[in-house]
């Protein structure tokens, strides 16, 4: 037996199969996503590679088997569509790796499994042997069967792309939200980075804490719930303003742009303004902003322009603790008129580093237990409270303009870790929505001084004809 596997062609098998998927190996025991079709693909491309006579097709066949590999493994960790490719292209180029000891680990693996592959598997003649290919053939299955069961309690939770016919639900559709029955003057409202639904009772006591309904109560009518997901972010900006499943490639501008909230409120007299902590050049939200009707845009370098600090992390922008006085600001210096505020969160991104400039150096939720067997996911919340407090503190100031404030998630945490990922609601992400009682306030003590004038005038004119 050990004789036999010392014939099997180890070095073609190293470069061809093992090397090409040695980080989705290497992940297994953590998390990550099914790939079992992409290395079944890959891995019979290898295989039929023996038909190239040119040797720098070769070359090519195995950077085209990283590339592919890289970033579909991208796409479906970040719910991604996989038809996508030049979004996890740009995706790519966008992170700060410095940032997070876990990309900085899987950038090793794959550079020197890369480089490995590259300098001996296109020299490697093919085991011409029917028992050296059949035992080819068999550690890819073998690959591709271990990928498919390890994978398997998590498959569900990587959802790039609703199922076709999949009717469309968002906080905005639970609540009707329109032009004409948002009931105050302004309508605020917040998509927070990674904000999920936890599934298990401690972390449902941290996220009520963060998230205390409670604390809102004096000012707001204060409702709650979830809604149905699919995808990565800009799925869920749609999902929210546009009614669609769609992203922000595929969805078709020119025939449903009139169907967006953002453009049925400009219509309606209302100022419509977008706010984003990260660059407007990602995903082109400076070209696609103003064509579902946001007629002002402000990302990262003018939000730290005006006032926000920086905040490192895997994607470094302003910090979303100082958005939320930019946003009073808008509305106090816009007063005479009506205003939708759009403010999309970044320092909740996945994977959150250990950073003092993010706050997230030191957390003190939970236990000390907690905290020590999840640190990522005690961070996560940690800048999710900093986004909760901050809103807090403006919307229940007395000068707060009058508004009504709706919060919700963007997507279920793209956790990689299977420990954590499975602490959350593959399915749902959370929604908040706060009416103002400002305006009922204002209308009850309209309603009086306008009764109370009555009675005046009543008064007077008793007391002329008593004259």
């Amino acid at each position: 037996m050990g004789t036999e596997f010392k014939k099997l062609p180890w070095k073609w098998l190293a470069c061809w199969i093992i090397l090409p998927n040695l980080v989705i190996m290497t992940m297994w025991p953590i998390g990550g996503p099914a790939m079992t079709m992409e290395l079944l693909l890959t891995g019979f491309v290898a295989l039929n590679l023996k038909f190239v006579k040119p040797t720098w097709l070769r070359y090519v066949g195995i950077v085209g088997i990283y590339v592919y590999i890289l970033a579909v493994y991208t796409a479906k960790s970040f719910n991604m569509p996989l038809y996508h490719l030049s979004g996890v292209h740009e995706y790519l180029l966008e992170l700060n790796v410095s940032q997070s000891p876990e990309y900085l680990i899987a950038g090793v693996v794959v550079a020197v499994s890369f480089v490995g592959a590259l300098l001996i598997g296109p020299r490697l003649q093919w085991p011409n042997t029917p028992r050296a290919q059949l035992s080819i053939l068999a550690v890819l299955l073998t690959i591709a069967l271990t990928d498919f069961f390890v994978t398997a309690s998590v498959r569900g939770s990587y959802k790039e792309a609703a199922p076709q016919g999949t009717p469309i639900d968002s906080a905005m559709l639970q609540n009707a939200v329109t032009p004409n029955t948002v009931g105050s003057k302004n309508l605020v409202v917040v998509m927070v980075e990674s904000w999920g639904v936890p599934n298990n009772a401690f972390d449902q006591a941290i996220d009520a804490e963060i998230w205390d309904l409670d604390r809102w109560n004096s000012r707001y009518e204060v409702t709650s719930g979830s809604s149905a997901y699919y995808g990565s972010t800009t799925n869920a900006e749609l999902r929210e303003w546009c009614g669609s499943w769609s992203d922000h490639v595929e969805f078709d501008y020119d025939g449903l742009a009139d169907d967006c909230l953002p453009k049925q409120f400009a219509e309606e007299g209302f100022r419509t303004v977008a706010l984003h902590s990260f660059n407007g050049e990602f995903f082109h939200r400076w070209q696609w902003y103003p064509r579902i009707g946001f007629d002002e845009q402000y990302f990262d370098a003018d939000i730290i322009q005006n006032g926000a600090g920086f905040c490192d992390g895997l994607f470094g922008g302003a910090c979303d603790r100082d958005v939320p006085k930019q946003i009073t600001k808008i509305l106090k210096t816009s007063a005479s008129e009506r205003n939708l505020v759009y403010w999309l969160t970044v320092n909740a991104h996945l994977p959150v580093s250990r950073d003092h400039r993010l706050g997230t150096s030191e957390c003190g939720l939970g236990d000390e237990q907690w905290r020590s067997d999840f640190p990522m996911l005690c961070r996560s919340y940690a800048v999710h409270q900093q986004v909760a407090d901050a809103l807090h503190a403006q919307i229940m100031a007395d000068d707060f303009p009058e508004a009504d404030v709706l919060i919700v998630g963007d997507h279920m945490p793209p956790f990689f870790s299977r420990s954590i990922r499975s602490r959350f609601d593959s399915e749902s992400v959370p929604w908040i929505y706060l009416r103002s009682r400002q305006k009922a306030a204002l209308d009850v003590d309209a309603s009086a001084a306008s009764a109370t004038n009555l009675v005046n005038a009543s008064a007077l004119e008793e007391t002329g004809r008593d004259i």
